[in-house]
């Protein structure tokens, strides 16, 4: 066997197996989680429109209370006006007069009051139009983006399928032994299975190499493993 040849096969199996990760947190984490996050402030924007509704919502019953209120004093008064007539004494008449006129104050009063709902209700269906707009651009937006975030996703999922096709193929020329110890390595070491030698250190714990141990790997006998991390090592100059 040349544990060479099969090194250079490992080596591109690790470029693939690279990409494929890449790719695949794109495709599961980063655009799931960014899909989520326009979502969640989408959501949050359709709260406040919800919020303002049930505050104008609010004021219209305030208003209605009111108008209903300004109608019952004003039968109050009409039927006050029309016992004027009934009245007897002097003193009564004078009394009515007083109930008549204290009606009639409550009366300005509860108009007054309608003036400032209708004027504040005025102010706040025009802001609640706005925020209408505003949040129907942005559900837009968010339906957009969702689209083509999710049409990414349909796009890394046939170059994933790709690039498995292509390791499976290489995978297949590879010595079965060499090929479990790095597909072992690959599901414990973070997907990091072979590295390089850099400077006379390991390229992934940066563990020094001895003279002794650099002078394994460039005989190519057998696979020569990091002390410290555990992978696969090689000499970038011998594949250059």
């Amino acid at each position: 066997m040349d544990i060479k040849e099969e090194i250079r096969k490992l080596i591109q199996l690790q470029e693939l197996d690279s990409q494929i990760y890449s790719l695949t947190n794109r495709k599961d984490v980063e655009i799931p989680a960014e899909i989520d996050r326009l979502k969640k402030n989408v959501e949050e924007k359709k709260s406040t429109l919800t919020t303002f509704e049930e505050k104008i919502k609010k004021l219209y019953t305030e208003r209605k209370d009111k108008e209903l209120d300004l109608a019952t004093k004003e039968e109050n008064i009409r039927k006050a006006q029309s016992q004027l007539y009934q009245l007897k004494t002097n003193k009564e008449y004078k009394a009515k007069l007083l109930e008549i006129e204290s009606l009639k104050a409550d009366v300005s009063k509860i108009e007054d009051s309608v003036i400032r709902f209708l004027e504040e209700l005025d102010k706040a269906d025009k802001e609640l139009k706005e925020i209408k707009n505003k949040f129907s651009e942005e559900e837009k937006v968010f339906k957009e983006k969702e689209s083509k975030l999710i049409e990414e996703q349909k796009k890394l999922e046939i170059e994933i399928k790709s690039l498995q096709e292509k390791k499976a193929r290489l995978s297949c020329d590879v010595n079965k032994n060499v090929l479990a110890v790095y597909e072992k390595l690959i599901r414990t070491r973070g997907g990091i299975a072979i590295v390089p030698v850099e400077d006379e250190n390991c390229g992934a714990c940066h563990i020094r190499v001895t003279a002794q141990k650099i002078n394994e790997i460039k005989m190519y006998k057998e696979l020569i493993l990091c002390e410290a991390c555990v992978r696969i090592l090689w000499i970038k100059e011998d594949f250059e």
